[in-house]
């Protein structure tokens, strides 16, 4: 009965928000246009997203204002809930916080002081912390964090070398992120904790898996650095299984260990490097579609929609990007975290 009275609002705004999703031939079609004007000019004329552009804009342009667009759409579920819902519901926001503090940082490492900043970033452009001056470094950025929740996951890496420290601090922003939303989720009653540990943990899942493989195959890093920076709270792996796959004694048997799993698609066929991002994504759409349609009155339409909103602007996005390059139909369909007859990878 509480999952009734808490969902029944919410839901419902959430059915037509999920109605104004792009459907499957949108996608065909977007992926016939060459060019950005374009793409957006159909997006106005065919979409809600599209409200949110400019015909003239460039795909950067674009991309940001879709992120906003994201912002909103999360902002109006979030009005519905209340409670430790209402946390987690603005969990999701600090995603672009994170976005920005991360532009700021990449910017200062580059010592690029001509970079306009401001016009990149999401929702710290008015804040006055993110205003880079001629004197600004790391530290002095990551000091003007100290009464924030991000400072103490920054600061103790901000004298870092400078090829990693960028690594260190992003890679503790991402962990930081999902921490906090696990925790917001743990008074949950038993079927929204169910809904939550089945997309949210499977995503933490696959990041953690992709994370120690890269660690591994690209960084060479010891299997105490490969742990600390997992995130706790997947579906599958809990701490001890993540520290058994962290001190696996190579490469290959951490591969086979995952080939053994409900995960083993992330190392079928060749080029696994190359389509490992683009097959979690896949997978995580799919699950959040079949979430989407089986979720009543629990938190699953809410997280499963937040998943589908996202790769929706991946794939607008994506799109976008192919027109630089002169890339056909058939292979801009390869690009898109959803599947075409002849784009499965």
């Amino acid at each position: 009965m509480r999952g009734i009275v808490r969902f029944s609002a919410v839901n419902s705004k959430i059915d037509k928000m999920y109605s104004n999703l792009l459907k499957d031939e949108d996608f065909i079609k977007l992926a016939h246009i060459d060019d950005v004007s374009n793409i957006i000019k159909y997006l106005k004329e065919n979409s809600q997203i599209g409200d949110e552009l400019q015909e003239h804009m460039t795909s950067s342009e674009a991309e940001l204002n879709m992120q906003r667009y994201k912002i909103k759409q999360l902002k109006k579920m979030s009005y519905f809930m209340t409670d430790d819902y209402k946390k987690f519901a603005n969990g999701f926001l600090y995603e672009y916080e994170i976005a920005d503090i991360k532009k700021v940082l990449r910017v200062l490492q580059r010592k690029d002081k001509d970079y306009d900043l401001d016009s990149k970033l999401l929702v710290m452009n008015k804040d006055s912390n993110f205003k880079l001056d001629s004197d600004m470094d790391i530290p002095t950025f990551i000091n003007k964090l100290r009464n924030t929740k991000y400072y103490k996951v920054l600061q103790s890496y901000q004298n870092e070398e400078n090829d990693v420290i960028l690594f260190y601090m992003e890679m503790n922003l991402d962990k930081l992120y999902y921490s906090n939303l696990v925790k917001a989720a743990k008074g949950f009653s038993d079927e929204d904790k169910i809904c939550v540990k089945e997309l949210l943990g499977r995503k933490i899942d696959l990041l953690n898996i992709m994370w120690i493989y890269r660690g591994v195959k690209y960084y060479k890093l010891l299997p105490e650095e490969l742990i600390n920076f997992c995130i706790l709270g997947g579906c599958d792996f809990k701490y001890d299984e993540l520290k058994e796959l962290c001190y696996l004694n190579s490469l290959d048997d951490f591969v086979n260990s995952i080939k053994k799993t409900d995960y083993n698609f992330l190392f079928e066929g060749n080029k696994t490097d190359i389509y490992m991002d683009r097959r979690s994504n896949r997978y995580l759409y799919y699950l959040a579609k079949k979430e989407f349609s089986k979720s009543t009155f629990n938190i699953g339409k809410m997280l499963s929609y937040i998943f589908l909103l996202e790769y929706e602007v991946k794939d607008i996005g994506a799109i976008m990007e192919t027109t630089r390059f002169n890339i056909s139909f058939e292979e801009t369909l390869k690009y898109l975290v959803r599947s075409y007859k002849g784009s499965e990878i």
